[in-house]
């Protein structure tokens, strides 16, 4: 499978090439960023006068419009605006957020919060390039005593020590694995919000994640996929998770990768409980060349946990 990861680059690399006459991909990707920018200028100006609006937009959940409310000053996906208006209702007590899979740092969910509102963050990766570079990101934010950037692979059953104290504002997990487990064998801190990465390519109805067991070090979502879609859980399993937990799913953001869950002690009537059927989205990338209905199929066959409705593996 290794040979056939390396054949694959090879292919991928080979086609950049004629992309690179089309456009630098440098230009493409300040372009996005452009179009990122312009998209939340608008979403702004639409909240501040909403009234102006001829035609009132829809939501897109109960109680919450996510057209009005997602944002990308740093995260990938919109998640900055909507972790934003979740915090505006449910508010923060430390201003403390950790973040297991944080990348390089300036695409991420604690970059907004540190960078911007001066909270604290212990951002973990296991990938001592990625490290490097959120090191340097948050060194040009003039942030780097305020952020914490650990080198480790995160294992389920070693979250615990990971993770000091019982008070914490914002759990995200992100680790294309084990996120599933990660946020099951959590059992002394009970974040206020957790933001997890969800598999949409397993479909609105199957509640499964991928397996896991003491002593496995990491899952390599190629293994199994050529295209690397088997990996952390379905939606449905998770909400599942997260409400044996005493959770409520509030939010999931336009492209169907995260999902936001609230403690259920501190969550308002302003962000009602969502059905995970309903809440569920097609992954936004993956959706532009394969239909949900193929994603899903393409992953019936591999190894998954069944998870119950009750949380239950």
């Amino acid at each position: 499978m290794r040979g056939l990861r390396r054949i694959r680059d090879r292919i991928s690399m080979l086609l950049r090439i004629p992309r690179r006459w089309i456009g630098h991909p440098d230009l493409r990707s300040l372009e996005r960023r452009v179009d990122r920018l312009q998209g939340d200028s608008e979403r702004l100006l639409l909240r501040l006068h909403p009234g102006v609006q001829s035609i009132p937009c829809g939501n897109g959940h109960d109680g919450v419009d996510l057209k009005r409310i997602e944002a990308s000053r740093f995260s990938q996906n919109g998640e900055d605006g909507v972790l934003l208006h979740i915090l505006s209702e449910v508010g923060a007590v430390d201003h403390n957020i950790v973040e297991i899979g944080c990348g390089e740092g300036i695409e991420c969910n604690s970059a907004l919060l540190v960078c911007c509102f001066g909270w604290n963050g212990l951002l973990v990766d296991r990938d001592r390039l990625a490290l490097d570079r959120a090191r340097a990101f948050f060194q040009s934010r003039s942030a780097t005593d305020r952020v914490q950037l650990l080198e480790q692979e995160v294992q389920p059953d070693a979250v615990d020590e990971l993770i000091p104290g019982e008070d914490l504002d914002v759990l995200s997990i992100d680790v294309d694995g084990f996120d599933f487990w990660i946020w099951r064998q959590l059992t002394r801190c009970r974040p206020r919000i957790v933001i997890v990465e969800v598999n949409a390519s397993f479909g609105p109805d199957v509640c499964c994640t991928v397996p896991w067991q003491c002593g496995d070090s990491n899952h390599d979502r190629y293994r199994r996929h050529l295209r690397g879609w088997h990996h952390g859980a379905s939606l449905r399993a998770m909400e599942a998770l997260g409400r044996s937990k005493g959770y409520r799913l509030v939010a999931v953001e336009s492209t169907g990768t995260n999902a936001f869950f609230v403690r259920g002690d501190l969550a308002p009537d302003s962000l009602p409980a969502l059905d995970p059927a309903s809440a569920w989205r097609p992954h936004g990338v993956r959706s532009r060349r394969h239909p949900a209905a193929s994603q899903a199929e393409s992953l019936a066959a591999l190894p998954v946990t069944s998870v119950s409705e009750d949380g239950e593996v």
